[in-house]
């Protein structure tokens, strides 16, 4: 302990920023084996979409911890993740000079530098709305909350209380739900609907969301990037019967977005913090939906599991569902989470357009 303090004061006396000298501690180096990172960690907030295998540790049925989820990443070996391969986490780390997956906070042997660089806390099928995660048995958006408690008091066992706190405040958070708040919860279960009407629902939805993003302000994060939806009705699972886009489903997510853009504009001014961002999903896969050809995929009304009409988590296995030959010419993995191909056109086009302008 007294060389790892010796260390960290000679880092700062140098000007390291505190961070930078947290991650010494563990690596060795500032700069560590990728470079100087733009941010010290990324932590990684919401649902399916950033779910990098949480949902193995949770007792329930929506999880992808079995083939074929995963064949294409790590020799084919499962980890959680919704998709054949790498999700939108593991590419912004990568973009963010940090590392190429992020881990699962929960079950998952973290180690030090793991802990330093960031974790995902999401959970596959949750969303604002805390009943959302309630009728799929996974974890609420408030569970993740007291999970980056937890996560917090470790990383300050190791790096220290004040390092700690810098390392927080110069992270890049990213929050992803809202998804399964429109599809899976108030289009598909009846409470809701009995109780709300879709705009009234969506009010709703926007002030669940301006409070998760107080409170992850008050624990300290002061650089989150907060995804809109993306155009729900045109998901395959989420099609008519004609297999067209529902419109329905298209205007509750653009909505959404609206208000979501604006309560963050407003939240902005209140907590004085320019760096809390809006980050526009809907058009950039609406034109792989609409446009394939342009980013060489084939098909892009269904999944590449199965009948990629209704495959999604346990539904998607390799006894009950074969996989098309070329994933890399479908836009959507299964019938609900597109392709890791699809998914890095995605982080590529977003990356320099929102999420660059919060660093």
């Amino acid at each position: 302990m007294e060389h790892g303090n010796a260390t960290l004061l000679l880092l700062l006396v140098l000007g390291v920023s505190t961070w930078q000298a947290g991650w010494a501690m563990v690596n060795g180096t500032v700069a560590g084996r990728r470079g100087r990172p733009l941010v010290p960690a990324v932590l990684v907030f919401g649902d399916s979409i950033v779910d990098t295998g949480n949902n193995n540790a949770v007792l329930t049925l929506t999880k992808s911890d079995f083939s074929p989820y995963g064949k294409d990443l790590n020799g084919g070996v499962p980890t959680g993740r919704f998709s054949n391969g790498r999700i939108p986490p593991d590419f912004l780390a990568s973009r963010l000079g940090l590392k190429d997956l992020v881990p699962a906070y929960l079950g998952t042997d973290l180690t030090d530098d793991d802990l330093l660089t960031g974790v995902s806390f999401a959970s596959g099928g949750t969303g604002y709305d805390p009943l959302t995660s309630t009728l799929v048995a996974v974890l609420p958006m408030q569970e993740e909350l007291n999970m980056f408690a937890e996560y917090k008091e470790k990383l300050a066992g190791i790096a220290g209380d004040e390092a700690a706190a810098r390392i927080i405040a110069e992270s890049l958070f990213l929050v992803c739900a809202g998804t399964d708040d429109i599809a899976n919860n108030y289009y598909l279960a009846p409470l809701r609907p009995l109780q709300y009407d879709i705009s009234a629902y969506v009010d709703f939805l926007v002030q669940q969301a301006s409070d998760f993003l107080k409170q992850l302000y008050q624990q300290g994060a002061r650089k989150i990037a907060i995804l809109g939806l993306p155009p729900v009705g045109c998901v395959p699972s989420q099609r008519t019967l004609a297999r067209n886009c529902d419109p329905a489903r298209n205007h509750a997510a653009q909505l959404f977005n609206s208000k979501l853009k604006e309560e963050i504009m407003r939240l902005q001014e209140e907590l004085l913090c320019q760096r809390i961002g809006y980050v526009d999903i809907y058009d950039v896969l609406q034109d792989l939906i609409a446009n394939p050809c342009n980013y060489g995929f084939d098909v892009s009304t269904r999944g590449c599991c199965g009948t990629g009409n209704f495959e999604v988590s346990i539904l998607c296995n390799r006894l009950t569902a074969t996989t098309c030959p070329d994933d890399r010419k479908y836009v959507f993995w299964d019938s609900f989470h597109p392709t890791e191909r699809a998914y890095e056109i995605i982080v590529d086009y977003l990356y320099p357009r929102y999420v660059e302008k919060l660093l």
